[in-house]
């Protein structure tokens, strides 16, 4: 289980904030992002926001590899055998990872980061890959936890970072603390995760296309509470690579849009993005189609687009539009 832990840091600016013109809704400019957070008009409170903000700013001075002085920056430099104590935002996040890497059999490994820390030029990235130089880096198993919260590393070029899990990070820790607030009704959207509690709303906008095969099948985002999703369609048609560690291959992304309708934001964020490490065109529909998790899939190949839902997605439905 996800544990959340809110600490409330009194006097951190690291984050920037831009704030929108109505009084119930904030957008936030988070680790490159956007992040929305609205607050049903009745229930506003500026001190709820306020303290959503030192929220954000514990998970930055935490989990952004890209700050010097965060956590996982002091963690990716520590040396081999060296022990540090980690906060619990850092041990929880850290088991997501873990959770991410079990899921995608060890193809996603954060410790690619080893690599990626470097340098992130493409014919670069595949050559040191596969040249051998960081395979002792790159490896999950080399992470050792010892008294739940104390970490510590084989190697010292080993390196991680929380990117492709942060999405739902933000949006699970936000969403607890609203709900231990009590506010009843809010939604929270933060790269491509969205949350919402007793509150009809969908930010999200897709392309033509995507518009065009949700309304085919009768799907209406409003209808869906907590949801993430993978959209490579529209996305520019300038490539990007995702990084398939057991095969030490990158994969380019496939023209393919999935939602992934759980009620845990972080598990839908690992599950979304776990479709960019897969090869699309031996993907078996059935993995999917018999799936407990609520999974709804949009794949073009030569022969047009395909639709593929698990069952428990056909809740999300309507037949009567």
């Amino acid at each position: 289980m996800f544990r959340l832990f809110l600490i409330l840091i009194l006097s951190l600016n690291i984050t920037n904030y831009s704030f929108s013109n109505e009084k119930n809704k904030e957008d936030y400019n988070l680790l490159n992002n956007k992040l929305t957070i609205f607050i049903n008009s009745e229930e506003y409170d500026k001190k709820t926001f306020k303290q959503v903000e030192k929220i954000l700013d514990h998970i930055q001075i935490v989990l952004d590899p890209y700050k010097s002085n965060s956590f996982v920056s002091k963690f990716n430099k520590l040396e081999r055998n060296t022990q540090m104590s980690a906060p619990d935002l850092f041990v929880d996040s850290f088991r997501m990872l873990s959770d991410y890497h079990k899921i995608t059999k060890g193809g996603f490994d954060p410790t690619i980061f080893s690599i990626l820390a470097n340098t992130s030029k493409t014919s670069r990235v595949e050559y040191l890959l596969n040249s051998g130089l960081y395979d002792k880096c790159i490896s999950l198993a080399s992470i050792t936890i010892k008294i739940s919260n104390v970490f510590s590393k084989r190697h010292s070029c080993t390196k991680i970072s929380f990117d492709a899990v942060i999405d739902g990070i933000v949006v699970e820790n936000v969403r607890y603390f609203l709900e231990k607030q009590n506010v009843s009704s809010f939604y929270i959207s933060f790269g491509n995760t969205y949350y919402s509690k007793n509150y009809s709303s969908n930010p999200n906008s897709f392309n033509r296309t995507v518009n065009e095969v949700l309304e085919d099948n009768k799907i209406n985002l409003n209808d869906i509470a907590s949801y993430s999703f993978l959209d490579n369609f529209s996305r520019d048609k300038l490539k990007t690579f995702h990084i398939n560690v057991n095969k030490k291959d990158l994969v380019y992304e496939n023209n393919i849009f999935v939602i992934v309708a759980s009620n845990s934001p972080h598990n839908n964020s690992i599950l979304a993005n776990t479709f960019n490490l897969l090869d699309i065109e031996k993907m078996d529909p059935d993995d999917y189609i018999q799936s407990e998790t609520p999974i709804f899939i949009i794949y073009e190949d030569q022969l047009g687009y395909r639709t593929f839902l698990s069952k428990n997605f056909e809740e999300y439905l309507n037949p009567s539009e």
